[in-house]
C-alpha cells in the first residue's frame, strides 16, 4: 500500500486534550525545539499567555502529577493516545470515558513500551504478569532490560507495585485538569482548519516526500499489514511532531503543529544545509550516526549498545531524523534505524559544490 493511502487526519480539542497537557508540563523544551526546528520562531502570543498565567495558578501537587506523567524525558501518560485511533472523539468527556475504560494492566504494558526505547512497538506481554506478580522480577526487568533513568525506572516500580492506584492517580490529574484547567484553555479552531486544509494541498502536490517530513521520515514500503498514519493536527504542539506507536492501535499516530505543516516547506538549500551540520555538533548524535552507518536497529538495540537512555536517545537521533540524516523503516514488529554513509556524505557536500 502506497504511504499516501494510508493517512487519515483528524484535530479537534478532545484530539488535543493529552498534547495540551505535554506543551504546559514542557513549555521551555518545546519552545527551544520550536526554534531549533525554524529559525525566527515566535509563539502564538495567546497560548504563551496561557502557559505562563496557568502554571502560576496550579497546585504543587498538580504539577508534580504532569511531571510525572507528562515529562518529555518520558511522557507516561501520551501513551495512551493510541485510543484515538480508534474513533473520532466529540467531547474531551468521551475520551476520558474511554481511557477509563482501560485495564491498569493494560496501563502498565503501554508505560512499559517507553522504556523499551524510541519508537517501540511491542514486546512479550506476557512478561507483564510475571512482573505484576512478583516485585523481585519487577526489579530485575526494569534493572536488565528498561532503557530509562534510575529515576523513572523507580517510578515504573511504584507502579507496577499498585497499578490500580497508578491508574487513580492518573485519571484524577485528567479529570482535574480537564474541569479546572482545559474547559478555559484557548483554542483556535480557524486556524486548525486552515492548517488541515493547506496539509491535504501539500500531501496532494508534493507526495510521499512531504509525507516523510511530518513522519519522522518513516518509510512505510517494507509494511505489509494495512495500518493507517493518523495524523493529528495539534493546536498546543504548534510548531513541532511526533508519533505515538502501539502493537494494538489500528494506527500510528503523528501529533503534528499546526504550523508545522509549512515550515516544514519554507527552508532553501543553504538552510537545510546548516541545519544538518547543526544536527552534528553534539557528541552523541555523530556516535550514534556512526553506529548506523550499513546497519538496521531498533531503538532498543541503540540504546543498549550504546549505553543511552530512551530519554537520552530521542534527544541525540530526533534532529538526525528531522533533517534526513537517518532513515526510519516501519515493519510489521518493529521499527529499524538505519543511515547510509555515502548518502550522508552527498546532502552534507551537496550545497558546497554547488555554484554560487
Amino acid at each position: 500500500m502506497n504511504a499516501l493511502e494510508r493517512v487519515k487526519i483528524r484535530f479537534g480539542r478532545a484530539f488535543d486534550f493529552l498534547p495540551s497537557i505535554y506543551r504546559l508540563t514542557n513549555d521551555e523544551r518545546l519552545t527551544k525545539h520550536f526554534l531549533e526546528l525554524t529559525p525566527g520562531y515566535r509563539p502564538v502570543g495567546e497560548l504563551a499567555e496561557w502557559v505562563r498565567t496557568t502554571k502560576k495558578k496550579l497546585p504543587e501537587t498538580i504539577l508534580e502529577k504532569m511531571s510525572l506523567y507528562f515529562d518529555w524525558k518520558a511522557p507516561l501518560g501520551m501513551r495512551i493516545s493510541p485510543v484515538m485511533s480508534e474513533e473520532s472523539f466529540e467531547s474531551v468527556q468521551a475520551l476520558l470515558q474511554k481511557i477509563a475504560l482501560v485495564s491498569p494492566k493494560d496501563m502498565i504494558k503501554d508505560f512499559l513500551l517507553i522504556g523499551l526505547g524510541p519508537r517501540s512497538v511491542g514486546y512479550d506481554e506476557g512478561v507483564v504478569d510475571k512482573i505484576l506478580d512478583d516485585q523481585k522480577e519487577a526489579l530485575v526487568f526494569l534493572a536488565e532490560k528498561a532503557v530509562l533513568t534510575p529515576q523513572q525506572k523507580a517510578v515504573m516500580l511504584d507502579f507496577i507495585s499498585d497499578p490500580e492506584k497508578m491508574k487513580d492517580d492518573y485519571l484524577h490529574l485528567l479529570q482535574w485538569y480537564e474541569e479546572h484547567v482545559y474547559s478555559t484553555s484557548p483554542y483556535d479552531e480557524k486556524k486548525l482548519k486552515e492548517s488541515q486544509e493547506y496539509l491535504q494541498r501539500n500531501l496532494s502536490t508534493h507526495g510521499n516526500g512531504y509525507l516523510l517530513k511530518l513522519t519522522d521520515n518513516l518509510h512505510y514500503e517494507e509494511l505489509d499489514e494495512d495500518r493507517k498514519i493518523l495524523l493529528v493536527l495539534s493546536y498546543f504542539i504548534e510548531n513541532a511532531q511526533g508519533g505515538i506507536f502501539h502493537p494494538r492501535s489500528e494506527s500510528d499516530i503523528f501529533i503534528v503543529g499546526f504550523n508545522f505543516v509549512s515550515s516544514v516547506l519554507e527552508r532553501d538549500s543553504v538552510s537545510i544545509a546548516s541545519r544538518r551540520y547543526g544536527a552534528l555538533s553534539n557528541p552523541n548524535r555523530i556516535r550514534l550516526l556512526n553506529a548506523l552507518f550499513g546497519k538496521r536497529l531498533t531503538g532498543y538495540e541503540l540504546s543498549r549498545s550504546m549505553k543511552l537512555s530512551n530519554a537520552e536517545l530521542t534527544e541525540a537521533f530526533s534532529a538526525l531524523v528531522a533533517c534526513g540524516l537517518v532513515k526510519t523503516f516501519r515493519l510489521n514488529d518493529r521499527i529499524i534505524f538505519t543511515a547510509d554513509r555515502d548518502e550522508v556524505i552527498e546532502m552534507l557536500t551537496c550545497v558546497l559544490d554547488a555554484p554560487s
